[in-house]
C-alpha cells in the first residue's frame, strides 16, 4: 500500500509513523549499550533492555508486519463495523504507547535503584502476553496476531530475567513483590483502557489506514491486514 504523505502535517506524520521512530530509538539504544556496556550498572542495563523490548514490540504491532490496531479492535473489542477507528485510533495509540508508556520505562532506566518500580515494569512487560496470546488470539482463534512474537520471545523472557536478577542480587521487601501486582490493574486501566475510552469515536478523523481494515483477514491461523488481496 502506498501512502500519500505530501499533505500530512508533521504531527499527522508522527501520529502515523511514531512506531517507526521508536525503531530508530531502538537502534540508538543498541549502539549505546554496545559501546558503553561495561560502564552501565547491570540493573540499569536490564531496564534499558526492557524499554528496547517495548520499542521492538510496538514496531511489530504497528509497522512490520503491523495491523495490531485492527486485530485489537476486532479481537479484543469485537468491533467489525469500523475497526480502523473504533475504539482504538491513531490518537489514542500515540497517547497509550508514547505519552504514557515511554515515561514509565524511561523513569525505570534513570531510577533503576527504585526496585519496586523495576518490578512493576517487569510485570507490565510480561503481561503483554495475556493481551496478545490469550485475549486477542483466543477471540480470533489464531496462533499469531501482530505483537505476539515479541510478547512471547522478547518481553516475557526479559521480564522473567529482570525478576530473577532482582530476587537473586537484592534484598527485596516482600511488599515490593505484591504491591505492584495489586496496583497493576489500576495502572493498566489508566495507561491503556482509559485513553482508548476517552478518545473513542466512530467518526474520529484519526483512523488507521482504511486498507488495513479492508484487507484484514485470518488465514492459516494468522491475523494480519494482508496487503495483497489475492492472498485472502
Amino acid at each position: 500500500m502506498v501512502v500519500d504523505t505530501s499533505r500530512m502535517t508533521c504531527l499527522a506524520f508522527y501520529r502515523r509513523y511514531w512506531a517507526a521512530f521508536g525503531g530508530l530509538i531502538f537502534v540508538v539504544l543498541a549502539f549505546v549499550l554496545g559501546v558503553t556496556v561495561e560502564s552501565i550498572p547491570s540493573l540499569q542495563r536490564i531496564m534499558i533492555l526492557l524499554f528496547m523490548a517495548l520499542l521492538f514490540h510496538q514496531f511489530e504491532e504497528y509497522i512490520y508486519p503491523g495491523g495490531f490496531a485492527i486485530a485489537n479492535n476486532v479481537g479484543l473489542f469485537k468491533n467489525r463495523q469500523d475497526p480502523a477507528r473504533y475504539p482504538l485510533n491513531e490518537r489514542s495509540a500515540v497517547v497509550v504507547n508514547v505519552v504514557l508508556a515511554y515515561p514509565l520505562y524511561v523513569t525505570g532506566i534513570f531510577c533503576y535503584r527504585c526496585l519496586w518500580l523495576d518490578i512493576f515494569i517487569a510485570y507490565f512487560t510480561m503481561m503483554q502476553i495475556i493481551v496478545h496470546c490469550f485475549k486477542i488470539n483466543g477471540t480470533l482463534r489464531v496462533w499469531y496476531s501482530p505483537g505476539c512474537f515479541s510478547a512471547v520471545f522478547v518481553m516475557l523472557p526479559l521480564g522473567v530475567y529482570a525478576i530473577v536478577y532482582i530476587a537473586t542480587h537484592y534484598s527485596v521487601p516482600s511488599g515490593y513483590w505484591w504491591w505492584p501486582i495489586v496496583a497493576f490493574p489500576f495502572v493498566a486501566f489508566c495507561m491503556v483502557l482509559l485513553p482508548i475510552i476517552l478518545f473513542r469515536s466512530r467518526v474520529s478523523p484519526f483512523s488507521f489506514p482504511d486498507e488495513q481494515a479492508k484487507n484484514f483477514t485470518v488465514r492459516h491461523g494468522i491475523a494480519l491486514p494482508w496487503h495483497n488481496r489475492g492472498n485472502r
